[in-house]
């Protein structure tokens, strides 16, 4: 190659390799869990990934329980919303639940990663901020509040695990959306004909299958509702 004829004196110096950072190795370990799963992601696999050495990374965190809490935080940091709308709590909390509806489509990984340990960095505290101000104008106990968002996360990571599954699934048989439906949609037929399940026929494939995300966000919000005009039942006046 021409960059290495010639004296060493007179060749332009080889590039120096970028400094690894902790932001950088949170946002491979995020990709690769994107990708492949939580299950894939390793130091030694991360380290790969970065063309790095796996001790180096030993620098930004001790054990790989860290760099999962690091990178459930980033994504945390992407559910945050720029501006938590005013006036309505309703409208206020539904802005900030399909927000994180909406990263955690992105992240499948995150549903099972919520169900495995307690959130408690920056953006955590950040996104707690942000829910706590959604309620701020119903003049409710701090306690109270504190009560109806973890109600709320309960029926919202619940309700993601579950729809979570589905994308899932897709992803691990590399099916198309439309490849899912059209597979699901002869089984679901095949299912019903013998005549044995006929509250489920009537119900249709929705009985059984979660199926296109208009469809179950629309089963999120009707749910939603019930719990959020079960709370408002409850407040005086």
């Amino acid at each position: 190659m021409t960059e290495n004829r010639g004296p060493v004196w007179t060749r332009p110096p080889a590039a120096k390799p970028e400094r690894l950072t902790q932001e950088a190795v949170v946002a491979c370990a995020v990709d690769l869990a994107d990708r492949e799963g939580l299950e894939a992601v390793t130091v030694r696999r991360v380290a790969a990934e970065l063309s790095a050495r796996p001790m180096s990374l030993y620098s930004f965190f001790k054990r790989k329980d860290d760099l999962v809490d690091l990178m459930l935080d980033q994504v945390l940091a992407e559910m945050l919303l720029a501006e938590v709308p005013a006036g309505d709590w309703r409208a206020a909390i539904k802005a900030v639940v399909h927000r994180q509806l909406e990263v955690g489509r992105r992240h499948l990984w995150i549903m099972g990663a919520f169900g495995a340990r307690a959130p408690i960095g920056p953006n955590a505290a950040r996104h707690a901020e942000q829910s706590l101000a959604a309620l701020a104008g119903l003049g409710l106990p701090p306690q109270r509040q504190v009560r109806l968002l973890r109600a709320i996360d309960t029926y919202l990571w619940g309700f993601a695990a579950l729809s979570g599954q589905e994308l899932a699934s897709r992803q691990r048989d590399q099916l198309t959306e439309q490849e899912w439906r059209e597979s699901t949609d002869a089984y679901f037929t095949g299912l019903v004909a013998g005549g044995d399940l006929p509250h489920l026929a009537e119900a249709g494939r929705h009985g059984l299958l979660r199926g296109e995300v208009e469809e179950w966000i629309a089963d999120f919000d009707e749910g939603l509702d019930w719990l959020l005009n079960g709370f408002a039942a409850t407040l005086d006046g």
